[in-house]
């Protein structure tokens, strides 16, 4: 095989590579001391560039939450290196910080292999305060002049996978629910984490008691965050019950 056959056939042996590979996954963590931890968890093995990666962290404005200046493992960073893009921004009541990273070293050439299925950390941040933080795909971060949509390019090409863990809670206590905003305009959030599988039956009832949004969820476990709209309704007080197993708790939601 002469030198121009030999590079045609590598280079199409190195393209059909990269139409092969799968996509990357990002998911949100609670790490230790109060830090939060992005990890990204590839389809495939993987060795080759790591080309760029954006991904957006949003949290209630009116909470005490400060993101701390981010940290990286120090064999991560030499082929992805992720920094802050640009300063803290607000829209509605969130606040959101955008972060990019960009990565030109073959990662096989460092001796590192991502295997297929394997979480990995790419950044940690420290945090203080308390309330939830999400790793989030929204109306903002979809808006053209933002730009700030989770993105992952491996080896120049688009394979941007899925957010498949969104959101932690800081600070506080663990069963703690979170609802945001409250008082509201008939639209806010309300978050809880159950440790371990558990029934948990959602109700909000209106000051009638009558019954506006009932849900059941069996055996579960992990972060539940649910959107709720009550603008059909009439503005006033509402009250959220949440039983978990033989536990009941009730929380206060002001439609102004």
């Amino acid at each position: 095989m002469n030198a121009r056959y030999a590079i045609l056939a590598a280079s199409f042996s190195l393209g059909t590579a990269l139409m092969a590979q799968s996509n990357f996954d990002i998911g949100l963590f609670p790490g230790s001391n109060g830090t939060l931890e992005v990890k990204v968890r590839p389809a495939d093995d993987f060795d080759g560039i790591f080309s760029s990666l954006v991904f957006s962290l949003r949290y209630d404005r009116n909470s005490d939450l400060q993101l701390g200046e981010p940290l990286q493992p120090a064999d991560v960073a030499p082929y992805m290196a992720v920094t802050r893009s640009g300063g803290l921004r607000q829209e509605g009541s969130f606040d959101y910080q955008v972060y990019a990273g960009f990565g030109f070293q073959n990662m096989g050439a460092a001796g590192v292999n991502w295997e297929a299925g394997k979480e990995y950390t790419v950044l940690t941040i420290p945090c203080t305060g308390t309330g939830t933080v999400e790793l989030i795909n929204d109306a903002w971060t979809g808006e053209v002049r933002n730009n700030a949509d989770y993105y992952v390019s491996l080896g120049g090409m688009d394979r941007t996978g899925v957010i498949y863990r969104s959101m932690v809670q800081l600070g506080g206590d663990d069963d703690a629910v979170i609802i945001q905003p409250n008082p509201n305009q008939g639209e806010f959030m309300f978050s809880f984490t159950s440790t371990e599988p558990t029934d948990i039956k959602l109700e909000m009832l209106n000051a009638l008691g009558q019954t506006v949004y009932t849900e059941r969820l069996r055996e579960y476990q992990g972060t539940f965050r649910k959107d709720m709209d009550l603008t059909a309704q009439s503005n006033g007080v509402y009250y959220l019950k949440i039983t978990r197993g033989n536990e009941l708790s009730v929380h206060k939601v002001v439609y102004r």
